[in-house]
């Protein structure tokens, strides 16, 4: 422990020093990496008020040199897999095709259906699809020690005709365009990635092989976050013995304990670490540091959702639970800033850090958990045949059958009807704040007549509202509220000033920073060209063309 804080009190150290040099670094330096760190949940109030309690030193000293944009949007619905497709690609769902990680298309086949019968399958982009999820490695040897991906089930995937054969269809060809990984591979740059389901082969993008992982990503690395805690895998994650027997005694999976899950982003952290040394993730073979890599960090967004963490008041006043994840994440990030300058390679690496996703609501007055097994499904059931699927935290995303999407202004009128009371009936509280459907829906996320993948609306609860089967959570995300949406950006380098942004940007700014940076073309990301996505503002980037 003395040696891990000597650690982090040199980080700190060093980017003082680095801000507060007069006239170091007056002409921005050739950028050739790039290390992007995504604190789910984590809220740009969140960094505002860290750092200025002086709770996270680390983060503080990139805002030091850095620019922190003060008002910077994720994807609707906010949820993980957009949230960071978004990040890599440039794109919203609209154009990615991907609307949240358990979604519907009603041009694939079921899994294991041998692309017979009715078309039409749930897409599950999740630990469901590991060879066995209650494992650390996803029930692949190589989930830990390779590419996790290798941890996929492909009887698991939802099929497709490929060539008049029926096929898996992998994660990485669900996406519809490339990625700053597959830009960057393409040009002979090293890239990496760490996540929490192997399920993130899905940010590779499309391409070769068909029958397997994606390649774009050099080094992934994807240990399931929904894995047991077993002995096995709490010592794979370097738990002590005490650590070990009181989280198999009280908890399920790394997900379900903030202790759990801040062992679990060490061994994520390690990686990094390693990769910054120019190691592989696992520390084994000497590859070189990537231009690109990164990871996210679940142990806020797990703090938040608990009942033992969350928020004391409406201005964010993190708990005592929050304020330890919020203060473990910035040592985490500590380490890797003494790493990249014991490697000499602070000055040529842009440290980008956000959030996938916020959390709601953050106060926790506003929370009113409603029942999806027992209210919202049964709303939705009325409808019959009707209601080919739906997913729904704090938002609800619908797909009908196919060939009834003009029933949509009718099945809205039902919901708001049954929380209205109306036709003699007493009212149901459905949660409702408002819908996307018709013009409204189109113009965001696509035409559901048109694109098999479009969801037919989309109900905004109040805020609050979470549809849940139980009462264990206390904040959730995928809605559209500012708590949801409204998420931490930094960018920081030693050659840059301090300075805020406080215009309106997006998440989905960051992939065409990335390749900005590196020297590449934004344009050669597909999603940029279709959405016009620029650079971040106020960086002095000057993308090659």
């Amino acid at each position: 422990m003395r040696s891990r804080t000597r650690t982090i009190l040199l980080a700190v150290l060093i980017f003082h020093a680095f801000a507060n040099a007069p006239g170091a670094f007056a002409a921005p330096p050739r950028i050739k990496h790039v290390l992007l760190l995504s604190i789910d949940g984590f809220h740009e109030v969140d960094l505002a008020n860290c750092t200025d309690a002086g709770t996270c030193p680390n983060l503080a000293a990139l805002a030091r040199h850095g620019i922190t944009y003060t008002n910077a949007s994720t994807t609707r619905p906010s949820d993980s897999f957009p949230g960071t497709i978004a990040e890599v690609t440039g794109g919203t769902p609209r154009t990615t095709g991907v609307y949240y990680d358990d979604t519907f298309d009603r041009s694939l086949f079921p899994p294991a259906s041998g692309c017979k019968g009715e078309r039409g399958s749930e897409v599950r982009l999740t630990g469901n699809l590991d060879e066995e999820q209650s494992r650390l490695d996803g029930g692949a040897a190589a989930g830990l020690s390779g590419n996790s991906a290798a941890a996929i089930d492909p009887h698991r995937l939802p099929e497709t005709m490929i060539g008049g054969r029926c096929e898996p269809l992998w994660p990485h060809d669900y996406l519809r365009v490339n990625t700053v990984f597959g830009v960057l591979h393409a040009n002979g740059l090293r890239t990496a990635w760490t996540d929490k389901h192997p399920a993130y082969d899905i940010l590779n993008g499309p391409g070769a092989p068909a029958e397997g992982p994606g390649r774009n990503i050099d080094d992934f690395f994807a240990p399931e976050i929904d894995a047991a805690l077993t002995a096995r895998n709490l010592a794979e994650v370097g738990a002590s013995a005490a650590q070990s027997r009181k989280l198999t005694d009280t908890h399920e999976d790394f997900a379900s304990a903030i202790p759990a899950a801040q062992l679990y982003d060490d061994l994520k952290a390690r990686a990094t670490v390693n990769e910054i040394d120019g190691l592989d993730h696992a520390g084994r073979h000497t590859v070189g540091t990537p231009a690109l890599f990164g990871m996210n960090f679940q142990e806020v967004n797990v703090a938040q959702k608990r009942p033992s963490g969350g928020y004391l008041d409406p201005r964010a006043t993190p708990s005592p639970a929050l304020l330890g994840a919020i203060e473990h994440v910035d040592r985490s990030i500590g380490e890797m800033l003494a790493a990249l300058h014991r490697r000499g390679l602070e000055r040529s690496t842009l440290v980008i850090l956000t959030a996938k996703h916020g959390n709601a609501p953050i106060d926790r007055t506003r929370l009113a958990i409603i029942s999806n097994k027992a209210v919202l499904t049964p709303a939705l059931d009325a409808f019959g045949h009707l209601d080919r699927f739906h997913v729904a935290d704090d938002v609800v995303v619908e797909w009908l059958a196919t060939g009834h999407h003009d029933d949509t202004p009718a099945v809205i009128r039902s919901l708001i009807a049954q929380q209205a009371g109306q036709h003699g009936q007493n009212g149901t509280d459905l949660g409702i704040g408002d819908f996307h459907s018709g013009r409204k829906l189109t113009a965001l996320f696509g035409d559901p007549r048109t694109d098999p993948r479009a969801p037919d609306f989309i109900l905004s609860p109040r805020l609050g509202v979470i549809y849940a089967n139980h009462a264990g959570k206390i904040a959730e995300h995928g809605g559209f509220h500012e708590d949801d949406v409204h998420v931490a950006l930094l960018v920081s380098n030693p050659a840059l000033e301090r300075r805020t942004f406080a215009g309106p940007v997006q998440t989905t700014q960051i992939a065409p920073t990335i390749l900005a940076a590196l020297g590449l073309d934004p344009r050669l990301l597909q999603a940029v060209r279709l959405e016009g996505t620029r650079a971040l503002p106020d960086l002095g980037l000057h993308p090659a063309h």
